[in-house]
């Protein structure tokens, strides 16, 4: 099982906490919509940059895009509702 809490001592209140009512598949479809932002920002700061700092904003991009593929592959594979 993932461990959701690695950030945060027990003490430490959650920053950000998904809704309770968020199924699965709406909370996969965020999580996506959320990458393609991401993926998005990464790309346009490497392309104005240079050097090493141009190699990690695409560095970013590379590993976004990565859960990217996992998130839409988890959206896949979900069952389809009636």
């Amino acid at each position: 099982m993932l461990n959701t809490n690695l950030a945060q001592t027990p003490s430490e209140p959650a920053f950000f906490r998904a809704n309770e009512g968020v199924s699965l598949e709406q909370a996969l479809c965020h999580a996506s919509e959320l990458l393609r932002c991401a993926s998005a920002t990464a790309y346009e700061c490497g392309d104005s940059l240079k050097g090493s700092q141009r190699d990690l904003a695409f560095s970013v991009l590379h590993l976004v895009q990565m859960v990217q593929t996992l998130v839409d592959k988890s959206l896949d594979h979900l069952p389809l509702r009636d």
